[in-house]
């Protein structure tokens, strides 16, 4: 690969980036197809190109019509024109998508616009951004043009929505705040009116702290206003300060638990931040005291004036965090006086509400306490890996899982292992161990001489860096890539309650990237060598998939399915297509955005391209919040801050939805809420709605305390978070737990419930009724058998007895009609709820319902039955229970709240860990079981004006970073490859400017993170999922410092110097926020480090370089999403 640079100082600057190496980054124009093997297709088509590889033959007598073409909405007439302004000092980047561009002559030839991207960035005399133009960026090839203002003092006082204008071709706008004030007064087609207010103003202290004391975000409602009424001076105020005395208490650990004192006056800095909906006292501020060390000591938040609801931090004399004091332990007024004042790890309260964690003299948690379940604890070996856990169930049972490690780290195994003794003598043990790895020479298996080496059940077993496995199934090598080290090429995992294992083999090409997939299913409960899935996927010059075919074999029963996308000239998904069987192909979808990338039109079910069965579109108010989606089937509409409405809110919860066919909406709900956006009440109306009414109080846990639904109230009891039983309306048998906290005895439904190792029901059993769920080691479900009638789940695929039923697909389901696929869509509200299924007649081919459904708040259908069991927020309900597999839980619409403990309840520890959506189910849903997100996940979203300098600055850079550190730590091991060499040294030759961009991307973020929860981030929708309400750029610049920070230790170990990467990571005081970003796997993403490379930096760089999939490949902010919420619901 060749990178070209050209620059002219002072007035010009100019950089050209040729990409060919770095494929996975950038888009190709065309659309290929690639066949290995004939799948008795009678027809096969690709818009763009199709090669017959090696191997691909056709059977004698067959006739088969292959030819380039099909349906495509992919348009590539124009030709990029980017211009810059000879008078003003800029950076122009060209990012190209087609291979074989290296010399500086071949960048500045013509390209179509699906070739190339190009960006240009204008900077004044300071090197401060002023104007950042993405040429021919929009939908319709228009400019998309940022414009950035600073006040008097350097400082963004104003930040400014992006607009588009037609013929600019990169031009710097001299009017550029005049042409987008013109542009939200009267936009085109498909975005809303923001007049006089198409920006966020924040108000500065004055001070030279520069600290946030208003901030405001897009739309009249919400700017700064000398006072705030209906309708008036909306933002997030945050106010400064220290603590009082006698406002906090002191805590001070002891043997057995932890007294508290008071805190003198000024000892901590206290933040005061009061959202959108705040207009005078307490009521509703949540008040947060920190430390001189920086350490969250108190989250209090007020219900009203006089009550609050508190958590305290408890940290010992080292500094790690030791207890958790949820509310529940600590109701009360502003003064200490009331609540508990001490505690010992024997109280009942302990064990009912507060977490605990213990550590060994190495700083290492060896044991912790969730509220409900029993201690468990974390056993290490000399390298601080964890060897065995085990939990509340497990030390009941002397049982351990353990994990096994090779000699970079990576986890090979995991299992169960059998020995009674405790936690310290098998700390002893460990501590006196030599090998810390297992080893696998080449064609053979690991050894087995790291502990435990006897009394165990393997479960998992990972393979890496080559084929040459013992029992490797269908090994297909020698047609992919051998460059593999750090790639996991195969696995094995165990089906629960069998010794039955299914492998998976994963091939790659030269980009890492994953070609092919064999995959062993379990199909009828057992191992068949003719049970299996092949995928195949192909690959843009970007690295997006364009095509998936899966020949899903059954026996000797084959199925196609072959799916394709397409995207536009920025990389916003086009369309989905579909063919099952080599039929005729289906377009799923057709989607179509306004000018600022926002999701304006959804189109399903075409055979043609040109007619579809059903059209919706699409409306958002200023902040990006989904208002409206319309189509003849069906349409909602969502209120937020109408003065119409009794109770407006402005901080995105939803205070009203209307819902119907076309424009008549004839049904709805009008909610309110707590001043901790807790759901009080939803009261129905309209033809279908009348009377539909649920109206709730909660304890300071937030665990239900009553539920009135229909005018039937039914009461729940508790003990601690666990609920016992509900009388009344809604009276049920006690419920019983385990000692994780799983509800074993189910008191709604009268039924027995056995749960297996990942704390997923095994066994379900009443009279009348015996149903065992089956699931491999990972918790993924293979099969339900219910009173002798099995249905098997193969990836999307799902039997019924012994023939498929139905397939999954993008939009919807296909189903099984005798040797035909019927395709049916659904058409979901705001939260993923299913509210509409149809499909094609066959004979007429006009849309035909299926059925219809609506919910209570809580998610309870209005009425049961219908064939679609995939439902609300898109769960399979489980008739049998009334319930919604959501995979980590089963969630009980009926009584609004899970029966086991949250997997993830650490993250919010001032809610009951068997809570639901935050209780706010109107603007959350929780797509795994696992933790609550903001129901839109906003894929499209366009972090222009939320990265500001950041992302425009520094993409080009930013971009290669990310190619530079994942292709090197892909592929450098022990022995350093001549790639990984080369990208070594380029990274060594370009550190000052790498890390120089670390620092602005840091900087940026502290600065935006500083802004507040009320600069939303305007989005787009996708799927029937609108923009999430209260997306805040806090956390948007929370993250933003953090892949700083992450990107100058990537780059600092890359170049070799893992002493300076130590050293920012030791400066870094935010590192630890940096695991909530989530991101991929370890094994995935940093498999190989570099030779010396510490555990500190594999952890940051593994967390940056998730965090950079996500962001980059994927164009999502979902993350940014859920460290946001996150961060507010701790």
């Amino acid at each position: 690969m060749k990178r070209i640079i050209k620059i002219k100082y002072r007035v010009q600057f100019a950089l050209i980036i040729s990409i060919s190496v770095f494929s996975c980054l950038v888009l190709n124009a065309q659309e290929h197809k690639i066949l290995t093997a004939y799948n008795n297709e009678t027809e096969i088509s690709s818009p763009g190109s199709i090669t017959l590889k090696d191997g691909f033959y056709i059977p004698a007598g067959k006739t088969v019509r292959i030819y380039v073409g099909g349906m495509s909405f992919k348009n590539c007439v124009s030709t990029l024109a980017g211009t810059s302004s000879s008078d003003q000092n800029y950076i122009s980047t060209k990012v190209f998508k087609i291979p074989n561009v290296f010399t500086e002559t071949e960048a500045n030839g013509v390209f179509s616009i699906c070739d190339a991207n190009q960006t240009i960035q204008y900077f004044d005399g300071l090197g401060r951004p002023l104007q950042t133009v993405t040429v021919q960026g929009s939908p319709s090839f228009k400019d998309v043009v940022q414009p950035i203002v600073y006040d008097v003092y350097g400082r963004e006082n104003r930040k400014y929505l992006p607009y588009t204008v037609a013929g600019n071709n990169g031009i710097y706008r001299t009017d550029a705040l005049a042409a987008q004030a013109s542009f939200y007064n009267s936009p085109v087609t498909g975005i809303s009116p923001i007049p006089g207010a198409a920006f966020a103003e924040t108000k500065f202290e004055a001070s030279p702290l520069n600290r946030i004391e208003q901030q405001g975000a897009p739309g009249a409602v919400w700017q700064p206003a000398g006072s705030r009424s209906a309708g008036i001076g909306r933002t997030v105020v945050t106010d400064y300060g220290t603590n009082a005395a006698d406002e906090v208490k002191l805590w001070t650990i002891n043997s057995n638990g932890a007294s508290s004192s008071v805190y003198p006056r000024a000892k901590l800095y206290k933040t005061i931040t009061k959202d959108e909906n705040w207009v005078s006292g307490k009521t509703g501020i949540i008040e947060e005291f920190k430390d001189f060390d920086e350490r969250v000591v108190l989250k209090r938040q007020w219900e009203t004036d006089v009550k609050s609801l508190s958590t305290y931090y408890i940290y010992d004399d080292l500094g790690d965090l030791r207890y958790v004091l949820p509310p529940a332990v600590n109701e009360g007024t502003d003064k200490p006086s009331g609540t508990i004042s001490s505690f010992t790890e024997n109280d009942v309260l302990f064990d009912q509400f507060i977490y605990g964690y213990h550590y060994d003299g190495r700083k290492r948690m060896i044991e912790k306490k969730i509220p409900g379940r029993g201690w468990e604890s974390m056993v290490y070996n000399t390298l601080d890996q964890v060897v065995l856990s085990q939990d509340a169930k497990q030390y009941v049972s002397g049982q351990w899982a353990y994990s096994k490690y090779d000699a970079m780290g990576r986890v090979i195994a995991t299992g169960l292992y059998t020995d009674a003794t405790g936690r310290g003598a098998l700390q002893g043990v460990l501590d006196t161990q030599t090998v810390f790895w297992e080893d696998r020479p080449q064609g053979a298996d690991y050894s087995n001489l790291a502990f435990p080496t006897n009394n165990t059940e393997q479960l998992t077993v990972n393979y890496y860096d080559n084929y040459a496995i013992p029992g490797l199934p269908n090994n297909q090598s020698l047609n992919y890539t051998n460059q593999l080290t750090g790639l996991q090429t195969a696995s094995r995992i165990k089906v629960l309650g069998s010794t039955d294992e299914l492998w998976t083999v994963n091939y790659y090409d030269e980009e890492a990237r994953e070609v092919k997939v064999y995959k062993q299913h379990y199909k009828a409960g057992v191992i068949n060598p003719d049970n299996y899935d092949e995928i195949e996927n192909t690959y843009n010059f970007a690295g997006e998939m364009i095509a998936s075919n899966r020949n899903h074999h059954a026996g000797t029963v084959l199925t196609t399915i072959a799916t394709r996308h397409e995207y536009d000239h920025m990389g916003r998904k086009k369309a989905s297509f579909e063919s099952i069987n080599g039929k005729t192909e289906i377009a799923l979808s057709k989607l179509d955005y306004n000018e600022v990338g926002q999701l304006m039109k959804k189109s399903l079910h075409s055979t043609d391209g040109i007619t579809f069965l059903q059209n919706s579109t699409y409306a958002y108010n200023s902040r990006g919040w989904l208002k409206s989606n319309n189509s003849d089937q069906f349409s909602f509409k969502l209120e937020y801050d109408t003065l119409s409405n009794t109770n407006p809110q402005y901080n995105g919860n939803i205070t009203a939805q209307r819902w119907g066919a076309g424009i008549a909406l004839d049904n709805g709900f009008a909610y309110s809420y707590d001043p901790m956006n807790r759901l009080l009440s939803g009261i129905g109306s309209g033809l279908v709605a009348n009377g539909k009414n649920e109206v709730l109080t909660y304890d300071v846990m937030g665990n239900i305390l009553s539920l009135n639904r229909n005018g039937a109230l039914g009461t729940y009891n508790y003990s601690g978070n666990r609920l016992n039983q509900i009388s009344g309306g809604l009276a049920t048998a006690p419920y019983i737990y385990d000692e994780n906290g799983n509800a074993t005895t189910d008191g709604r439904n009268g039924v027995s419930i056995v749960y297996n190792k990942l704390n997923l029901p095994s066994t379900v059993n009443r009279i009348g009724l015996s149903m065992t769920y089956i699931y491999d080691a990972a918790g993924t479900k293979l099969r339900k058998v219910s009173n002798g009638i099995t249905r098997d789940y193969i990836d999307g695929i799902e039997y019924n007895g012994a023939a498929i039923d139905i397939i999954h697909t993008e939009e919807g389901i296909a189903r099984r009609i005798g040797d035909d696929y019927s395709f049916e869509y659904n058409l979901t509200d705001h939260l993923g709820n299913v509210r509409y299924t149809f499909n094609k007649h066959p004979e007429t081919g006009i849309l035909t319902r299926i059925q219809s459904d609506d919910y209570y708040p809580f998610g309870k259908r209005f009425a049961d039955g219908g064939v679609n069991k995939y439902l609300y927020n898109g769960k399979e309900l489980q008739e049998e229970l009334r319930q919604l597999d959501y995979g980590a839980r089963f969630y009980d619409p009926e009584i609004g709240r899970w029966n086991v403990v949250d997997p993830k309840a650490e993250l919010g520890r001032k809610w009951s860990p068997y809570v639901y959506a935050f209780n706010d189910p109107l603007r959350f849903v929780d797509p795994d079981g696992m933790w609550p997100w903001p129901a839109a996940y906003n894929p499209f979203t366009r972090l222009e004006h939320a990265y500001n300098k950041a992302v425009n600055n520094v993409r080009s850079t930013y971009n290669k970073a990310v190619a530079s550190t994942k292709r090197a730590y892909n592929q450098v091991a022990a022995t350093v490859s001549k790639t990984g060499q080369s990208i070594k040294k380029w990274t060594a030759e370009n550190k000052t400017e790498l890390l120089k961009a670390a620092k602005n991307m840091q900087e940026v973020g502290d600065k935006t993170a500083a802004v507040g929860a009320g600069m939303t981030v305007v989005g787009a929708a996708v799927a029937g999922v609108g923009a999430s309400p209260g997306l805040a750029v806090s956390g948007t610049g929370k993250v933003t410092s953090l892949i700083g920070a992450g990107l100058e230790v990537a780059v600092e170990a890359v170049a070799g110097s893992n002493k300076n990467a130590v050293a920012t990571l030791a400066n870094e005081v935010t590192y630890g926020a940096i695991g909530a970003l989530g991101g991929k796997a370890v094994d995935q993403l940093l498999p190989a480090p570099l030779p010396g490379l510490s555990t500190e930096i594999k952890q940051a760089t593994k967390q940056f370089m998730g965090f950079v999939e996500s962001k980059v490949k994927s164009q999502t902010d979902k993350s940014v999403d859920k460290i946001k919420e996150q961060d507010q619901k701790k």
